[in-house]
C-alpha cells in the first residue's frame, strides 16, 4: 500500500504539472522587441547638435598628422635647420622669403614644424575668432594671397628678416620674441610692414622643432615696444607712412 501510494502520488504530481508545461510550450513565441537604443541597419542616426558641438569643442588629441613618418634613424636635411635655435629661426625666415619668380619653400618649412605645429596670423578685426593653421593651411592661404596680388599686377616677391630677438629657455623649451621686417626686395630702404613673431620651440634630444608661431603687425595704435627693437630703430615717421 505504501509503494502504491508513492506511485500514485508521483503520478498526481506529473498530472498536475502537465497542463502548466503544455500551456507554456503551446504559447506562441512573442516577436522580438526592438531596443530604442539600437541602430537599424542601413539607417543613419543624426544628432542635430553634433555639428555645432564639434565646432565648439576641440577634437581630443588635436589635429591628425597626415604626413608619412620617417624612421628616427633616417637623417634629413632639415636636421641641420634644427641644430640650434639660431639655425632654425634663420631657416624659418629663409623658407618664407622668395623672389617674383618663386614661392616659399614649403617642404623646408614643414620639416621645421612638429607634426601638428600651428601658425596663428593676426586676428581679423571683423572676426570674433582667431585663424589657426597648420603648414598646409598656411601654404593655401599664402597661395591665395599671391594669386590675388598677381591678378592686381602688384609685386609678389617677399623677403622677411629678423632685426631683434628676445629669448627665454628652460630645459628643452624656448620662447622667442622675434621682431621682423618685410620687404619686396632685400635692397629696399624701408620695409612695408614690421611685427613680432612669438615662436615656441621644443627639443626632442636630437634637434629643435617649432611648435607654434603666433604674430602681430605693427600699426599706429600698436607700435613695437622699444625693448623688442634693435639699437637703431626706424624713425617715428615710419608709422605715419605705413
Amino acid at each position: 500500500m505504501k509503494k502504491l501510494s508513492s506511485t500514485a502520488g508521483a503520478a498526481l504530481l506529473v498530472a498536475a504539472a502537465w497542463p502548466l508545461s503544455a500551456q507554456v510550450m503551446n504559447q506562441p513565441t512573442p516577436p522580438p522587441v526592438r531596443s530604442t537604443l539600437g541602430v537599424t541597419p542601413g539607417v543613419k542616426l543624426h544628432d542635430p547638435n553634433a555639428e555645432a558641438e564639434a565646432m565648439r569643442m576641440p577634437t581630443p588629441g588635436g589635429p591628425v598628422d597626415h604626413r608619412p613618418a620617417a624612421p628616427r634613424s633616417a637623417a634629413h636635411p632639415s636636421d641641420n635647420d634644427g641644430a640650434s635655435v639660431d639655425s632654425i629661426l634663420a631657416a624659418l625666415y629663409a623658407s618664407v622669403s622668395h623672389d617674383e619668380a618663386s614661392t616659399p619653400n614649403w617642404e623646408r618649412m614643414r620639416n621645421m614644424f612638429l607634426q601638428v605645429g600651428m601658425l596663428i596670423p593676426p586676428k581679423n578685426p571683423k572676426s570674433e575668432l582667431f585663424t589657426v593653421l597648420d603648414v598646409d593651411g598656411f601654404e593655401e592661404r599664402v597661395k591665395q594671397g599671391i594669386a590675388s596680388t598677381k591678378a592686381k599686377g602688384d609685386p609678389t616677391s617677399f623677403f622677411e628678416k629678423e632685426i631683434a630677438r628676445r629669448t627665454d629657455c628652460f630645459g628643452n623649451v624656448c620662447q622667442v620674441f622675434s621682431t621682423y621686417e618685410s620687404r619686396r626686395a632685400p635692397s629696399d630702404e624701408k620695409p612695408f610692414v614690421r611685427g613680432i613673431n612669438s615662436i615656441q620651440l621644443v627639443n626632442d634630444g636630437h634637434r629643435w622643432w617649432i611648435a607654434s608661431v603666433a604674430w602681430d603687425q605693427e600699426r599706429p595704435d600698436n607700435p613695437i615696444p622699444p625693448q623688442y627693437l634693435p639699437n637703431n630703430p626706424l624713425p617715428a615717421e615710419y608709422l605715419k607712412k605705413n
